[in-house]
């Protein structure tokens, strides 16, 4: 963690990751939820009141602004999934993306290429991941007084630190391997 502290300090790579990074891969902006979580999301009910498999809404808009069109992906893989579905989902959500996009698109002038929507999701991952820290850290005291038991409030505890300790390790991953050159800039 002491490696990589300066740059998750970094405040000129946070805006650099939000801001820039997505137009120098040759991508336009999109307009970006920026709070994209479980919470934040509404499913539709049926007429019995079931949950039904199928979005009725995205709400908590206040900090909506234009960026990357991996910003709202990477947030919600970080911040709502463990390391374990985390990097399962993230074999298959970019590719998923792109086919979606390709499908609106009906297959002509598709804006972005894979290859750029992978890099843009590590640049907004990174960002995403090093918040992992003090989110975990504010869900966790706003909540463990909710917790019946010394034993379960450990558990949960540990799902946390575990969940953490995965983001950190996949940013280290990046860092060392295909980004380093932005580590080196931003880290050193």
């Amino acid at each position: 963690m002491n490696k990589l502290r300066k740059f998750y300090m970094n405040r000129d790579f946070a805006l650099y990751s939000a801001k820039q990074a997505h137009l120098d891969l040759g991508m336009k902006s999109v307009i970006v939820h920026g709070d994209m979580h479980s919470g934040n999301i509404m499913w539709a009910i049926d007429e019995e009141g079931n949950i039904l498999n199928e979005l009725a809404a995205f709400v908590d808009w206040q900090i909506m602004h234009e960026g990357s069109p991996m910003s709202d992906l990477a947030r919600f893989l970080t911040h709502c999934c463990d390391g374990v579905v985390r990097r399962q989902a993230e074999i298959f959500a970019v590719e998923f993306y792109h086919e979606c996009l390709t499908k609106e698109f009906g297959g002509k002038n598709v804006p972005y290429t894979i290859e750029q929507l992978k890099k843009a999701y590590n640049y907004a991952f990174l960002t995403q991941a090093f918040y992992g820290i003090g989110i975990t850290e504010l869900m966790y005291s706003a909540n463990a007084d909710k917790i019946p038991s010394e034993s379960l409030k450990s558990a949960y505890y540990d799902f946390a630190v575990q969940k953490v300790l995965h983001l950190f390790e996949d940013a280290d991953k990046l860092l060392e391997g295909e980004m380093k050159e932005v580590f080196e800039k931003y880290g050193l």
